[in-house]
């Protein structure tokens, strides 16, 4: 039985998705568990939209058990630690985090995070980090991006080290200090804060300036109507690339 720190781990050729292995992995073993793959067949994103899943680029998942009404604290978390293992091969642009947990670098995305809940009391973390390869997608709200077009050059597992370790720092922080420390960090990197941003989801779409985040990890929305607080959506309408 492989080992990350203190995650069970396996690594495959090819699976149909990250977050479908860790779930069985998760399941054999009760502990938390880090799967990654060279290939998904059917990688998929948030919103049910496929994730290209090109050959050396980072494509893995994490299952832990947490309490249910911390997850959006964890989505907070996750995204961070994405954030500190890309900003880690000092790129020449400081990437941004994009509500809820996508990595942004000159308004192109780089990474992106999917969550979903396990059989029982657990969650699924699953990430995609573009190392080697810029996935080429059709009509995308971002435009994408990889370490490579930056002439950084390193391999998918040494990403996951990285990320692993992030997520764990990160993790006792929010244990020992409360996700208020967590929070004004996110906030510091966040895409969009204090600009004119519009958040769509199935049913509505929101026009408002990102003021900060709740104690949940939900997006606060000053709009001409008043404060919302937003759930679950996708961001977007940020011009300055740099934002």
């Amino acid at each position: 039985m492989l080992q990350i720190r203190q995650w069970i781990y396996r690594d495959f050729d090819e699976v149909s998705s990250t977050n479908d292995a860790v779930k069985t992995l998760f399941e054999t073993y009760q502990k938390r568990c880090v799967v990654s793959a060279k290939r998904q067949t059917n990688g998929r994103g948030r919103l049910g939209r496929k994730w290209e899943s090109e050959d050396g680029n980072l494509f893995a998942s994490f299952a832990y058990q947490i309490d249910p009404k911390n997850v959006g604290q964890y989505v907070i978390l996750s995204a961070l630690a994405a954030f500190e293992t890309i900003q880690s091969f000092a790129l020449p642009h400081k990437p941004k985090i994009k509500w809820p947990n996508d990595i942004l670098i000159q308004g192109k995305k780089i990474c992106g995070i999917l969550f979903e809940k396990g059989e029982g009391d657990y969650f699924v973390m699953g990430i995609g980090i573009n190392v080697a390869i810029t996935p080429k997608i059709e009509n995308p709200l971002y435009q994408t991006t990889s370490l490579a077009d930056f002439n950084i050059h390193t391999d998918r597992l040494s990403v996951l080290e990285k990320l692993v370790s992030s997520f764990d720092a990160l993790e006792a922080v929010y244990q020992t200090q409360g996700f208020n420390s967590l929070k004004q960090y996110w906030l510091d990197n966040a895409y969009g804060r204090g600009k004119n941003i519009c958040v769509r989801n199935y049913q509505s779409e929101l026009k408002g300036i990102l003021k900060g985040l709740d104690e949940t990890g939900a997006l606060i929305l000053q709009t001409p109507e008043g404060t919302r607080k937003i759930f679950a959506g996708d961001l977007y309408g940020v011009n300055d690339k740099n934002a």
